[in-house]
């Protein structure tokens, strides 16, 4: 009887600190999306209830995402339950915003953009790359553009114009 009891005393000094770990991470990430403070209180309530109900599924290796998984679903069940509409923010501009899912967004954005301009170094000319690269990838601006390769604003814009339009249509027939 005793082994059983120290085993849920063990059990129950890992989910505090668990609890102690990421509560502030996880009262963060829900009261960004929930503004009534209670109601984020409670969503935070639910979340570690529900670790608790699942403590056993719970290792060193997936913790954190497994915590703003269920973050993310008791925010979902919350504004289905209240009927409340979310808040619509732009959250990947907080840089205190600790969601995956931004980081993975992130990822994917270089990734995109990496592939962008290897798809650019092979099929425009290379006037028109030279130009494109500088205004929508560096993010110089056609002026300067236009006085650092001695041309007409109005070439710039021209080739900046075509290349949008040729990689609009690549685009449609590759995908």
């Amino acid at each position: 009887m005793k082994l059983s009891g120290r085993h849920i005393n063990k059990e129950k000094g890992s989910y505090e600190n668990l609890v102690h770990q990421y509560n502030h991470q996880a009262f963060s990430f829900i009261s960004k999306k929930i503004q009534n403070e209670e109601d984020a209180l409670d969503v935070l309530q639910n979340v570690f209830m529900h670790l608790w109900i699942c403590k056993k599924s719970l290792d060193s290796t997936n913790t954190a995402n497994i915590i703003f998984t269920i973050c993310k679903d008791k925010i979902a069940e919350y504004y289905r339950t209240s009927k409340k509409q979310p808040l619509r923010e732009n959250i990947s501009s907080d840089p205190a915003d600790t969601s995956f899912d931004d980081l993975r967004s992130a990822e994917n954005k270089d990734r995109l953009l990496t592939e962008l301009e290897q798809s650019i170094v092979l099929i425009l000319p290379p006037l028109r790359r030279k130009i494109f690269k500088m205004h929508k990838l560096e993010g110089i601006t056609q002026e300067k553009i236009a006085l650092e390769l001695n041309i007409p604003k109005s070439t710039v814009k021209y080739h900046i114009f075509e290349a949008m339009s040729f990689l609009k249509n690549y685009h449609k027939t590759v995908n």
